[in-house]
């Protein structure tokens, strides 16, 4: 495998050299997206490392080199031993704005670490998906204030109006931080409600 890698390189330099520039715009994007593989390989180890600053230098490099192989190693230190590591995971994969992440982020809300699982729950609502539901409404009864509240903003971001009455009651929660997320969430809520109700008024019967 190393002596075809090592003669695919060699070819490929040398057509960097081509008189045709389309030739050597093809050699050297190819080259780029082998360095690139070969760099995943390496970081990919050094993200499970226990050492934890590198895992995370780790990460945000195979962020920025992207690609399905990259979104492989972020899911995978979902699972990572270190906290710091699990949630720089959610924050990178969040950015990626793929839609298969919310399959990975309701599967890490077992996190046993409640700041990770805030993380997660804090963008869980942005990806608007019904069923999503379902999984944010039993997060509301969390103990826990924060993954309270972030559940609250998820619901509110979701968008999901069947929301609504599981929201109303802690419109009297004891908990003041609780009360201003419900406040938010009602509001992002009723501008659904009213956009809704608006788009009926104008939508001419089939």
């Amino acid at each position: 495998m190393e002596e075809t890698l090592m003669r695919i390189r060699l070819a490929l330099t040398l057509a960097l050299r081509d008189p045709v520039a389309g030739v050597q715009v093809q050699a050297a994007r190819a080259l780029e997206r082998i360095e690139g593989v070969s760099a995943l390989q390496h970081l990919a180890v050094t993200a499970d490392s226990p050492d934890t600053a590198g895992a995370l230098r780790s990460l945000y490099a195979v962020a920025d080199i992207g690609g399905e192989n990259a979104f492989a190693i972020l899911c995978h230190a979902l699972q990572a031993p270190h906290a710091e590591v699990r949630a720089t995971a959610v924050k990178l994969l969040a950015r990626t704005k793929d839609p298969r992440v919310a399959n990975h982020f309701i599967e890490a809300l077992e996190d046993p670490n409640p700041d990770v699982k805030v993380l997660i729950l804090e963008v869980l609502g942005d990806f608007q998906e019904p069923r999503l539901l379902e999984v944010l409404l039993p997060q509301l009864q969390q103990g826990s204030g924060p993954i309270r509240e972030a559940a609250i903003t998820a619901l509110g971001n979701l968008g999901d109006l069947r929301a609504v009455d599981a929201l109303l009651p802690l419109v009297t929660d004891l908990t003041p931080a609780v009360r201003e997320r419900i406040a938010e969430a009602l509001g992002r809520l009723g501008v659904r409600a009213a956009e809704e109700g608006k788009l009926k008024e104008i939508t001419p019967p089939a």
